[in-house]
């Protein structure tokens, strides 16, 4: 494992949070918070989310759209920023 994916997991794990459970937005600036972290380009992310840019599936597809829908280059730098889930109580 890269030794800058064991930063992003290990300030998630701080934060009390599981990289399945965590949310993410992706932008061309960072948020400025301690779960914002920059990525050099899309096959990157793809690789610290375990998931292959060739490998046709809904999660890969998925993140592909944030970038169309965001009008963000997948080969330039870019952050993605995490945070909780929000539970709307009842």
């Amino acid at each position: 494992m890269k030794e800058n994916f064991k930063i992003i997991l290990a300030a998630l794990q701080e934060a009390g949070m599981e990289m399945g459970q965590a949310q993410f937005s992706i932008t061309e600036y960072s948020l400025k918070t301690r779960l914002s972290f920059k990525f050099k380009h899309i096959d990157e992310f793809l690789d610290f989310l375990q998931l292959e840019a060739s490998h046709n599936d809904e999660k890969s597809d998925h993140i592909k759209n944030i970038f169309i829908e965001e009008g963000i280059n997948p080969d330039n730098f870019f952050y993605v920023n995490f945070y909780k889930t929000k539970v709307t109580e009842l």
